[in-house]
C-alpha cells in the first residue's frame, strides 16, 4: 500500500531533484519515481521501456534518458550507454545520471558541480540519486522503502518517494513529482504526474488510487453505455 505525508513545502525554483529507477524481474517491469522542487519535473527526467529505467537530473539533459534508452533496447548495457553519452557531454559534471537494465546492473554519476548535498545509492534491482538534498539519509530511507515495501512496482515507488519526503527531501521543498512504469500490460496509472503543487507526492499518491479505481470502474461503465463490449475496447494502454 502506498503512504502518504502531510508535510506542506515552500515552493523553490532551483533544480534539484530525489528520485528511484527500479526493475521487477517478477513484473518484467521498469519503473522510476522522481519529485523535485521545480514545476513538470515528469517532463524531462524519467525515462523508460521494455529493458531498461534511466533518470536525467541536476541540470537536466532529457536526451540523455531519451539515447540512453535507445542504446539499452539495442543491447547496450545501461552502464556503457550512459558512460557514453557522459563522456560526450562537455557539461556532464553538472549531470546527474542513474538507471538499471535487464540483467540488474545499476549505473550511478553524480557530477563534482551538481548542489550539495548530492550523491546516490544501489541496492538489488534498484537504484537511487538526489541532489540538493538534506543528506545521505533521504537517499538511504528511499531505498530502504522500496526494498521493505510489499506491493505491486508502482506502490513500491511511491512509498520510497514517501519515505525520502519523510527523511527530509530536498532542502528547498517540493513542486512536482512523477511515476512512470513500462509494463507487458501497460495500465492508466503507470504513467503520472503532478507539475506543480504544494504536496506533490501526497497528490500523486492520490491520484494513483483514483486512477487505479478509474481502471477498475471502466469496464463496467462501458458495458452500460454501450452493452458487452470486447476487452480491446477498454484497454488503453499507456504512451511512453
Amino acid at each position: 500500500m502506498t503512504t502518504k505525508t502531510g508535510r506542506r513545502w515552500q515552493r523553490g525554483t532551483a533544480p534539484g531533484t530525489f528520485s528511484i529507477a527500479a526493475y521487477d524481474p517478477g513484473a518484467d517491469s521498469f519503473g522510476v519515481a522522481v519529485t523535485t522542487g521545480a514545476v513538470a519535473v515528469g517532463a524531462t527526467c524519467p525515462h523508460v521501456s521494455a529493458n531498461g529505467a534511466v533518470l536525467t537530473q541536476s541540470w537536466t539533459k532529457t536526451a540523455h534518458g531519451v539515447h540512453a534508452l535507445e542504446l539499452i533496447d539495442r543491447g547496450v548495457s545501461v552502464s556503457t550507454a550512459c558512460d557514453a553519452l557522459l563522456e560526450a557531454d562537455e557539461y556532464a559534471s553538472y549531470r546527474q545520471l542513474h538507471g538499471i537494465d535487464r540483467d540488474g546492473e545499476p549505473f550511478t554519476f553524480t557530477g563534482a558541480d551538481c548542489v550539495e548535498w548530492a550523491g546516490e545509492t544501489t541496492g538489488e534491482n534498484h537504484t537511487v540519486a538526489g541532489n540538493m538534498l538534506v543528506g545521505p539519509e533521504v537517499v538511504d530511507a528511499v531505498s530502504e522503502a522500496f526494498t521493505t515495501t510489499d506491493g505491486d512496482l508502482a506502490d513500491r515507488l511511491l512509498a520510497a518517494l514517501t519515505a525520502g519526503a519523510d527523511a527530509g527531501g530536498d532542502k528547498r521543498g517540493k513542486v512536482s513529482a512523477a511515476l512512470l512504469v513500462h509494463a507487458p500490460e501497460p495500465k492508466l496509472y503507470h504513467n503520472l504526474r503532478i507539475d506543480s503543487s504544494e504536496t506533490p507526492i501526497c497528490d500523486l499518491c492520490d491520484l494513483y488510487e483514483e486512477t487505479k479505481q478509474t481502471v477498475r470502474d471502466i469496464p463496467n461503465e462501458a458495458e452500460k453505455m454501450l452493452g458487452g463490449v470486447p476487452d480491446e475496447i477498454v484497454d488503453f494502454g499507456v504512451k511512453y
